[in-house]
């Protein structure tokens, strides 16, 4: 497996759900067993999550996304997570991820209040697909990516995952995320 490095693996700015997906295509390819990663899938009913420690906001500032991908890999006895768009180290401790990545949940509106998909990686590179519709007409074309879009013969699209009250025949799960702390990384 090469080094986790984010420069070592595909990556387009604003299609995290397609680099979370050559991600783990590329380390399945290099020999990481799938059962040892997860994509998880952040979003909620309202498609309306905050975020701490993402590139896209101005350091130290929250966004709003409608939904965040992010690849789970155990690897070395430790779970790590591995976000393109984060400020946070890459891979991060998981815990350490999902404390600096969310603001107390208790502290906000239900319908900010994040949702976690957990999806098992080999179902998501068997199933995943996106026609990338929801990127037109806010991007231009030049900003897409440039390899082909990821259509397996029997897909779940995009807009499934996102769907956190829907059952998938995937083998995935949803869960709020819960905790009480709230840090910032600068």
């Amino acid at each position: 497996m090469r080094d986790l490095v984010p420069d070592n693996f595909s990556y387009t700015a604003q299609f995290c759900e397609e680099n979370i997906w050559w991600l783990a295509k590329t380390l399945k390819e290099e020999g990481v067993d799938p059962r040892a990663m997860q994509v998880l899938f952040f979003s909620n009913p309202r498609m309306q999550i905050v975020m701490l420690n993402q590139k896209a906001a101005e350091q130290g500032q929250l966004i709003a996304w409608d939904y965040h991908v992010v690849l789970k890999l155990h690897h070395a006895g430790k779970d790590l997570v591995l976000d393109f768009d984060t400020r946070l180290p890459f891979p991060c401790d998981y815990d350490s991820y999902i404390k600096h990545s969310f603001p107390d949940q208790g502290s906000l509106p239900e319908q900010y209040r994040s949702w976690m998909r957990v999806i098992p990686a080999e179902d998501y590179l068997k199933r995943f697909y996106s026609d990338r519709s929801h990127m037109r007409g806010i991007l231009p074309e030049s900003a897409f990516p440039a390899w082909d879009m990821i259509r397996p013969e029997h897909g779940i699209a995009l807009q499934e995952y996102w769907d956190m009250e829907k059952k998938l025949p995937d083998g995935s799960y949803t869960c709020p995320i819960l905790y009480s702390d709230n840090v910032i990384t600068t």
